[in-house]
């Protein structure tokens, strides 16, 4: 209005005054920011996300390896075994022992080897760091082998008219062989090779799963089961 003065702006030294007070909050703001900040980075460090590769078996991988058919003989057992015949007469109606008898015996290493059927295929189920396979309880080869070259022969005989050592020495021979089967097939001879026929079992495993599959050179860990603990 006629008479009254213009608004006047403010003087220079109090813009500078502000301007200086606005760019000095501004870094204290940038300060703390940067400070909290630093002072948070290592809280959320174990909700952040790292990779690492980490050498694992994919649990949903079954393997399937082919054989070459047949039997895998997985153990030979040797044991020292001794085994004897008593020869007698025989009377009607009674003991005719005192007429004579004769004890053959013979004692000798035998070899009693046990084997495995090879199906068509083996199935190595994933289990932890390694795989499972399961097959069937080793069977021994029949008739076991007597190694005769160490054989320690024996007679003994009795009475006044023992029986001839020859044809006692041939039934001896005769009935060696099934009772040598028998005793293949004791539980504590099967436990006794146990240990043995796994170890052959995983060797051939571990070499056909290289040779089929291309697995790495360090064999991977295989349990092996046999029969009933498949």
């Amino acid at each position: 209005m006629p008479g009254q003065d213009p608004p006047s702006s403010p003087p220079p030294a109090r813009a500078g005054a502000r301007g200086r007070w606005a760019l000095a909050m501004l870094a204290v703001a940038l300060l703390l920011a940067g400070a909290t900040f630093a002072w948070l980075g290592p809280l959320r460090m174990p909700f952040g996300r790292s990779q690492q590769a980490v050498p694992a078996l994919d649990p949903t991988q079954v393997l399937v390896l082919r054989t070459p058919g047949g039997h895998l003989e997985v153990s030979t057992l040797v044991k020292v075994e001794e085994f004897g015949w008593r020869s007698s007469y025989t009377c009607p109606w009674r003991d005719c022992d005192w007429l004579g008898h004769r004890l053959g015996t013979i004692r000798a290493p035998v070899h009693y080897t046990y084997r495995i059927p090879l199906a068509e295929t083996w199935t190595l189920r994933p289990a932890g760091d390694g795989y499972v396979l399961s097959v069937p309880a080793p069977q021994p080869l029949l008739p076991p082998a007597v190694d005769l070259a160490q054989a320690e022969w024996r007679s003994e005989k009795g009475g006044l008219l023992a029986p001839d050592g020859a044809a006692n020495q041939a039934l001896l021979m005769r009935n060696l062989g099934p009772e040598l089967e028998r005793r293949a097939g004791r539980t504590e001879y099967l436990r006794a090779q146990s240990p043995m026929a796994e170890q052959t079992v995983r060797e051939f495993a571990q070499k056909w799963m290289r040779e089929q599959l291309g697995a790495p050179a360090a064999p991977l860990r295989i349990e092996v089961r046999l029969g009933d603990d498949a």
